[in-house]
């Protein structure tokens, strides 16, 4: 696909998932001079050789031999830009996914490329996030932006581009059939989520100092066959809620056996092939069950943890963004499969920022809402 770029350009490339858009990404970045790539795995881009968000914003700077005070302006304005100036001292272990992602695009961004791409880079944030992010695209005066997608950005200017011939309309979503109204409530209790306090990777000598956060007590009552919908900005506190729950860092879990989606599909692959990684549910989606996991498009390795996770035996699922990486196609899929978890009894507990996505839930289950930021 050839590209027309100039400077202060921004150019989004629409495509679904498995159609070349991290392909594109790859060969923009090794056709052309001065590209900077931030890929889907947001966590790929910080070294976590720094013990602060500013000195990994200025970690590539420091590569190139800036100087200190030019090095020190850029880093300031990049955090401004996408909103993380108050925690520009925090540790970047201890962020957010959402935070990370932000982290991320900075610690390329600060770069000043000539083209900048940024692949799926709004999957995961919330309302405000999402803006910064925008804010920065139209901040870059003297770089290109690509912004690949499944969907266009409605308040990114310039063209919106196919990656192939196809429209870009999409058909509307079959959602499933209404399943009906949920069983007796499950009482998960007062769960409280701690993280960062004490954490030490294996490279370093001392602990950094590192903020503790924690989150609750919160009382968390479950539905079988119904859907809790677990709100918040990036950063308050969701996933560390739904670790939790699962007894995870330290926590002492609930009485009620819970699986957990963790928000990074990669870190959840534990064998080397679709087939060992799902068993036979692979087959009927049209996964090749010979594939390599991490082989798969971000859809399709989506879906399949999902299938992995959503196991019979647990009466409690925790889903943490599971709608992120889901292109039109998969989003459809994906609500067959929650529903099918529905109709088995299982009660869902999910974090999500795509307000339509949980709108769409909402049409064929009942829904209810718990709010971390109030």
């Amino acid at each position: 696909m050839k590209l027309e770029l100039s400077a202060g350009s921004i150019v989004q490339v629409i495509g679904g998932s498995g159609q070349g858009l991290s392909r594109l990404a790859e060969e923009l970045h090794r056709e052309r001079e001065g590209v900077g790539v931030v890929g889907q795995d947001a966590i790929a881009h910080v070294t976590f050789l720094r013990e602060t968000v500013a000195e990994e914003v200025a970690f590539g700077l420091e590569q190139r031999g800036v100087r200190r005070e030019e090095m020190e302006g850029r880093v300031d304005r990049m955090l401004r830009l996408v909103g993380l100036s108050e925690l520009a001292e925090a540790d970047p272990a201890a962020l957010s996914g959402g935070q990370t992602r932000r982290l991320a695009v900075a610690a390329v961004a600060v770069l000043e490329p000539e083209t900048l791409v940024l692949d799926d880079p709004f999957a995961g944030l919330d309302h405000a996030s999402a803006d910064r992010l925008v804010t920065l695209c139209h901040s870059l005066p003297r770089t290109a932006v690509v912004v690949l997608g499944n969907r266009p950005h409605p308040s990114l200017s310039g063209e919106v581009l196919p990656l192939s011939p196809a429209p870009l309309a999409h058909p509307g979503l079959q959602l499933p059939e209404p399943v009906g109204r949920g069983g007796t409530v499950l009482d998960l209790g007062p769960v409280t989520g701690r993280r960062g306090a004490g954490r030490r990777r294996w490279w370093q000598s001392h602990r950094p100092d590192s903020r503790e956060f924690t989150v609750g007590p919160v009382h968390v009552q479950v539905v079988p066959g119904e859907v809790l919908w677990l709100r918040g900005d990036n950063g308050s506190g969701k996933t560390t809620l739904l670790r939790a729950l699962a007894g995870l860092d330290g926590a002492p879990g609930t009485r009620v056996p819970v699986s957990l989606m963790l928000q990074r599909a990669g870190d959840q692959v534990v064998d080397t092939t679709v087939r060992g990684f799902v068993g036979p549910a692979a087959e009927p989606l049209g996964l090749d069950p010979d594939a390599h996991p991490l082989d798969l498009g971000a859809t399709d390795l989506r879906l399949a943890q999902f299938l992995a996770v959503a196991g019979p035996g647990r009466p409690v699922m925790l889903a943490d963004e599971p709608d992120v990486g889901l292109d039109h196609r998969g989003r459809g899929v994906m609500h067959g499969l929650i529903a099918e978890r529905l109709r088995a009894g299982t009660a869902l507990v999910i974090t999500c920022h795509d307000e339509a996505f949980m709108a769409e839930i909402a049409r064929y289950s009942r829904v209810s809402c718990l709010n971390l930021d109030q």
